[in-house]
């Protein structure tokens, strides 16, 4: 398998793996919006504020979504 595919998805196409740049685009299996997470189907635990818990322990810090949109119409 892909080391980048989810280990064990089943989805087609294949999810991207946590290691991807678009490892959000993973399909969610689980998800509590109500605490403001889903866990993504590469093992990934994302959390509504953009940040996230990547499968190996790393964190991924919250994005500013305003900077981002200004730096793409610039």
């Amino acid at each position: 398998m892909n080391r980048d595919r989810a280990a064990g998805c089943r989805h087609r196409p294949a999810c991207p793996g946590a290691e991807a740049a678009d490892f959000q685009a993973a399909v969610a299996v689980n998800g509590h919006p109500e605490q403001g997470w889903s866990l993504l189907c590469n093992g990934v635990v994302l959390f509504s504020d953009t940040g996230a818990a990547m499968s190996d322990g790393r964190v991924v810090a919250p994005q500013d979504r305003r900077t981002d949109i200004c730096e793409r119409a610039a």
